[in-house]
C-alpha cells in the first residue's frame, strides 16, 4: 500500500506543480514565467497556439487566439521589486518593437484583427507569486 500511496503522490506532484517560483537561474525563472503564463491563459479561455515564435530577428513569447482575436503575448517575470514591478518592464522602446513584430506576424499569418497582451508575474521574497494578464497593453 505504501509504495502505491507514494506513486500516487508523485504523480500528483507532477500534475500540480508547487505554487513557488523556483530560485535558479534567469534562464529557467523565464521558462517558468512563460509556462505559468500559457496555463494562466488557458485557463482564461485563451488557446496558445505557439511560444518562443520567430518574427524577423525578434520574438514572440506566446502566440494565442482569445475568441477570434490573435494574441501575441509578452510575458514578464520579475523576482522582487527593485527594479519595479513586472508590469512596469514594457518601455516605450519595447512598446515600439512588439507592435512592430506584432504587424509583421499579422501580416505573414493572414490575420487582420490581432492585439498584444502582457502577462506580468511578479515574485516576492517567500516564493509566492501573482499573475496579472493586461489585455490590449500595447496599442498597434
Amino acid at each position: 500500500m505504501r509504495g502505491f500511496l507514494t506513486q500516487v503522490i508523485a504523480k500528483l506532484r507532477r500534475a500540480y506543480p508547487a505554487r513557488r517560483a523556483p530560485v535558479e537561474d534567469r534562464a529557467a525563472l523565464g521558462q517558468w514565467g512563460e509556462d505559468l503564463a500559457a496555463r494562466e491563459l488557458r485557463r482564461r479561455g485563451y488557446e496558445v497556439l505557439e511560444r518562443n515564435q520567430r518574427v524577423g530577428r525578434g520574438e514572440v513569447d506566446l502566440v494565442a487566439r482569445h475568441g477570434g482575436t490573435v494574441v501575441l503575448v509578452e510575458v514578464k517575470t520579475r523576482r522582487g521589486s527593485a527594479f519595479g514591478e513586472a508590469r512596469d518592464a514594457i518601455s516605450t522602446a519595447k512598446a515600439r518593437r512588439l507592435v512592430a513584430l506584432g504587424r509583421r506576424y499579422a501580416q505573414a499569418a493572414g490575420e487582420t484583427d490581432w492585439r498584444i497582451d502582457v502577462v506580468a508575474i511578479d515574485i516576492a521574497p517567500d516564493g509566492s507569486y501573482t499573475v496579472d494578464v493586461i489585455e490590449n497593453a500595447v496599442g498597434g
